[in-house]
């Protein structure tokens, strides 16, 4: 039984690269591509496992249009990478933010599936 769904949405071919072999070591997340495939789109009862879109973001703020889907999609949640994919920020809809830092691929599913606190570092 997977622990947690996770689709990509704009990310760049490299990240997507790296993400994704990160994936082969952990057959208990599933990856829904495209990511419009995501049941939390379809409006019906909460996932379950939970769901967890995976964007680049040109700022640590999350952009109207997503804010609107996390709404929406409620409970799903957006993972917010920067353009070098050194930070990562977890959104949900309570604006709830999980900020890591210096993180691996491994570490970054690790936190996301919530096995295990990992962060090496904790932006404020």
């Amino acid at each position: 039984m997977p622990t947690a769904r996770i689709a990509f949405g704009g990310l760049s071919p490299l990240c997507e690269d790296i993400l994704t072999a990160a994936l082969r070591e952990r057959p208990d997340i599933d990856l829904v591509s495209p990511w419009t495939r995501l049941p939390s789109l379809k409006g019906a009862a909460p996932p379950d496992p939970p769901e967890f879109l995976f964007v680049e973001l040109p700022s640590a703020e999350l952009p109207p249009a997503l804010r609107m889907l996390l709404v929406a999609a409620e409970p799903l949640r957006v993972v917010g990478l920067s353009a070098d994919a050194r930070r990562a920020t977890l959104f949900t809809i309570r604006e709830e933010r999980t900020v890591l830092l210096d993180y691996s691929a491994s570490q970054l599913w690790s936190a996301v599936a919530g096995t295990g606190s990992v962060v090496t570092s904790v932006a404020p």
